[in-house]
């Protein structure tokens, strides 16, 4: 036997595991399990990344660039590369907008946009185009064809109407989008040189620095941000891409996040495969003690045992890697890339070979430990000595007692199972307490503070460097003939005013550029929550004339991120108007409401706000229904109303939290579906844990049976080791899974934005866990039943 070859151990290991079938499968599915979701994990994520990458490959915009800093910019040797655009304007139909614009190849090659059919345009009537843009229900114009666009010149603030020559058709990294809205269309230079507002507009400029991939991730920033101080742009005028740059240059957040990912599966493949060749090789240490007495090495028995995991792992990993592919695919099939994905999947093959190989030791190392002499004196479960006075107990032998001693002589085995079950129940339980606490209508009702139905307000999609809020609210379109005819509406109980403006801090720095901050309306309806977040000071009083004082909210994050800082009884200048329009007003602060959650920086009341903005500072009406008014009839009709009025857009209370509840919802099916993988490697071990423990203590059972134990205390005894299990579990994870959610919950819920979170109980989930722990009960008793009713006593004697 010591002269056993290779080749030998390997047919010893076949044999071995041909004759355990229950080893080989559970052992198989495990490791398939762990190869698809890192197979998953790895292929899906790669490709997810390298589509977000290849949106574009511009690390930088700088904003309102001159012809001067732009041969300044050109000149910096860290950038590689410089692209020059220009908006124009946008024009907006039914559900669809138009973005025109001017850019040079170089911004076209950096934002991977191309023409696919006919020519850039080059004279000032020429325009290419997404294609996509035009209705499906109409025939689509062509190369040649003459399209009518009417917009908004971003340069004049006013509306113009333009007929061009279609030059060639855009291609642009959307499209081909299902559901887009919004498309582009571009421009020549010559026509910017042709319109006396846009050819004295300032370019931006998108940069591409050199090595980028060579920078960690906040070192890049870091580098951006000193390549715009040393021009000299202000810092709100430098934009850095944070798809871009996060997804090339993976921040330590995202590493540890994957890193965490990848250790939970190679965690739970390892603790099962542990216990699945441990439990094995206990249930045959008689055999191991048979080899070793026939003169087999220490060596000889770790190789078999070893080989044994390979050879699982050879015939299991490949069908985990290619459905990991198949489901990687499935989920995106437009971004897969084979090669790299191929690559990618080999590696999760050979980390799931490495994991097995890990996993394995502990047990081969056991196995190679036990001798002859171990191994005929071997009963079946580990013997604990204590070095106490034995006593004699006088407790009465009951399927509970008998189930708890049984669990306690083999601790290893029992802690080990035990462990992969609390693992994929506290993921679970945290995870859902989480995803329980993210409420839809919460997160919606910040946008309808006054449980309105309908928001009409300011189109926030036709802001851009040159028109601002100021600039749309001129329009005098959100007028009090508009709110009278919403109110003519049938079913419309109220329309609440907002008055909201933006306005610049005189005296900030002009090297770091203005600090633009947002001035809200006091009015009736607001005046309460505001007075419950006063903490220092007083508020204005709602229907006051007094221009002299102002609200402060010192905790938005305006503050900071200018770096201002002012306090209850300081004094502040405003310039609010636009470029046409201006005045300037000095005020004192007379309260702080100091909340984060909340993102304006200053409060006026209403009829200061009307006296001091030199145009209308309406920014929306909210409409409040009365009960049991069709909501559908109300929004047609207030579409219809604004259908002329470009600078408006209606928003639905149902449609937004309809949105933000599909949003959840995928991220909840993700999250899920990934926390009902983990938790096929628990039952796989308990199942394994019970099958094997059934088998190994069949002629235990037979003595018990011998000697009196009816099989309905059989199966009570049984019932209550797996039930020990199950139940210990599932109180663990619970406890400690709603301990853990609980705090994530409270922690995010305090951070600014996300006041939307807030902590629920969940019980849907608690149910839907309980319900399959308790199914997995009735399936292992049924199991069990099945299993032990094949054998008589006397077979079990054998």
């Amino acid at each position: 036997m010591a002269k056993l070859n290779t080749s030998g151990i390997k047919r010893l290991s076949k044999a071995n595991l041909k004759a355990d079938r229950v080893k080989y499968y559970f052992a198989g599915s495990i490791i398939a399990l762990a190869a698809f979701l890192l197979t998953v994990v790895l292929t899906f994520g790669y490709n997810s990344f390298t589509n977000l990458q290849n949106d574009s490959d511009f690390q930088a915009i700088f904003y309102n660039v001159s012809p001067d800093e732009i041969s300044r910019i050109q000149q910096v040797e860290e950038i590689d590369k410089v692209g020059l655009y220009l908006e124009v304007g946008r024009e907006k139909q039914e559900e669809r907008s138009l973005s025109i614009l001017y850019t040079d190849q170089t911004m076209m090659d950096l934002s991977n946009a191309s023409i696919v059919q006919g020519k850039f345009p080059t004279q000032p009537n020429e325009m290419a185009i997404e294609e996509g843009y035009f209705s499906a229900d109409a025939p689509k114009p062509g190369i040649g064809d003459r399209i009518v666009v009417e917009f908004r010149n971003n340069a004049s603030k006013e509306m113009q109407t333009n007929e061009f020559v279609i030059s060639g058709l855009l291609q642009t990294t959307a499209s081909g989008e299902a559901n887009r809205i919004s498309y582009n269309a571009l421009v020549s230079k010559a026509f910017i040189a042709a319109d006396p507002h846009l050819s004295k507009a300032k370019y931006s400029a998108a940069i591409k620095v050199q090595n980028a991939g060579s920078y960690a991730n906040e070192e890049l920033k870091s580098k951006i941000k000193d390549i715009g101080n040393q021009i000299g742009f202000p810092e709100q005028n430098v934009q850095i891409n944070n798809m871009n740059v996060d997804t090339n240059n993976l921040s330590g957040g995202t590493i540890l996040m994957i890193f965490c990912i990848i250790v939970v599966i190679a965690l739970a493949c390892w603790v099962v495969i542990y216990n699945i060749f441990y439990i094995s090789i206990i249930k045959q240490i008689k055999q191991y003690g048979q080899l070793r007495a026939l003169g087999a090495t220490r060596k000889q028995i770790k190789k078999m045992v070893k080989y044994e995991g390979g050879y699982v792992s050879r015939n299991f990993i490949p069908v985990g890697v290619l459905l990991g592919c198949l489901m990687s695919w499935a989920m995106n099939p437009s971004v897969w890339t084979f090669l790299p994905s191929l690559l990618l999947a080999i590696a999760a093959g050979l980390f799931t070979v490495i994991t097995v190989r890990f996993s394995l030791n502990a047990p081969a190392k056991f196995a190679a430990k036990i001798s002859p002499i171990e191994a005929i004196r071997y009963i079946g479960a580990e013997i604990y000595i204590y070095k106490r006075k034995e006593k004699k107990s006088s407790k009465r032998l009951t399927p509970f007692a008998l189930a708890g001693m049984n669990l306690t002589r083999s601790r290893k085995k029992t802690l080990l199972t035990l462990l992969s079950l609390i693992l994929s129940g506290v993921l679970f339980i945290s995870f859902a307490t989480l995803l329980n606490s993210v409420d839809a209508v919460s997160r919606t009702q910040p946008n309808f503070p006054n449980n309105g139905k309908f928001v009409i307000q300011i189109n926030s999609e036709l802001y851009s460097e040159t028109v601002n809020l100021s600039d749309l609210q001129s329009e005098n379109q959100l007028s009090g003939t508009l709110k009278g005819s919403i109110l003519s509406i049938s079913g419309v109980d109220r329309v609440i005013e907002r008055q909201y403006i933006e306005a610049t801090i005189k005296g900030t720095s002009e090297s770091e550029g203005p600090a633009v901050v947002s001035v809200e309306n006091i009015s009736p309806n607001n005046i309460e929550p505001l007075r419950k977040r006063l903490v220092q000071g007083k508020i204005p009083e709602v229907d006051s004339s007094d221009d002299s004082y102002i609200l402060m909210n010192s905790a938005s994050s305006a503050f900071e991120f200018y770096g201002i800082k002012y306090a209850v009884g300081d004094r502040i200048s405003f310039i609010i108007g636009n470029d046409r329009d201006k005045v300037e007003h000095e005020f004192e602060i007379i309260g702080d409401i100091a909340d984060k959650n909340m993102g304006t920086e200053f409060y006026l009341p209403s009829k200061v706000m009307q006296s001091l903005a030199p145009f209308n500072p309406n920014q929306s009406f909210e409409v409040v229904l009365k009960e049991n008014t069709n909501e559908q009839i109300v929004k047609e009709e207030l579409q219809r109303l604004i259908q002329n009025k470009d600078t408006l857009n209606v928003l639905s209370f149902s449609d937004m939290v309809k949105s933000n509840k599909a949003g959840f919802r995928m991220i909840t099916i993700a999250v899920y579906s990934f926390m009902i993988f983990i938790a096929l490697f628990s039952v796989i071990n308990l199942l394994n844990t019970v099958m094997t423990t059934i088998n190994a203590r069949r002629v235990e059972i037979g003595i018990m049976q011998a000697i009196g134990m009816d099989r309905k205390q059989l199966f009570a005894m049984l019932g209550c080791e797996t039930g020990f299990l199950i139940v210990g579990s599932f109180v663990i994870s619970l406890l400690a899974g709603n301990l853990i959610g609980y705090g994530i919950s409270e922690s995010l819920g305090n951070v600014g934005g996300l006041s939307f979170i807030h902590y629920k109980f969940p019980w849907l989930a608690i149910f839907l866990y309980v319900f399959a722990t308790l199914l997995i009960q009735v399936c292992v008793l049924r199991f069990m039943r099945s299993s032990m009713s094949r054998q008589t006593v006397v077979e079990r004697l054998r």
